[in-house]
């Protein structure tokens, strides 16, 4: 199943994300928008970060895995992902 989610984050920018869960975990996750990740290589290695994982674990290690030391976010926050990959799993019943 893949449930998606977009969120404009209050004072901020357009937040989407999509989850693709199977099984109880994670098979795969994107997360985008009209915000800056600084480098981007520590971005996508926190979005990997995130794959496999049980789902019901994946908005606190979101926010853990987007809070890495040297990621730089620019118009959103790791509580900003965390809660829209909560609220999609949740809009889709999943848990």
């Amino acid at each position: 199943m893949i449930v998606k989610r977009d969120h404009k984050v209050p004072g901020g920018k357009l937040l989407r994300v999509e989850v693709e869960c199977g099984e109880g975990k994670v098979l795969a996750l994107r997360v985008d928008g009209d915000f800056f990740a600084h480098p981007e290589e520590l971005f996508e290695a926190a979005e990997a970060e995130l794959v496999g994982l049980p789902v019901e674990a994946l908005a606190d290690r979101a926010r853990s895995a987007f809070s890495r030391s040297g990621l730089t976010l620019y118009g959103v926050g790791s509580d900003d992902i965390a809660e829209t990959l909560k609220g999609a799993l949740d809009a889709a019943q999943i848990s």
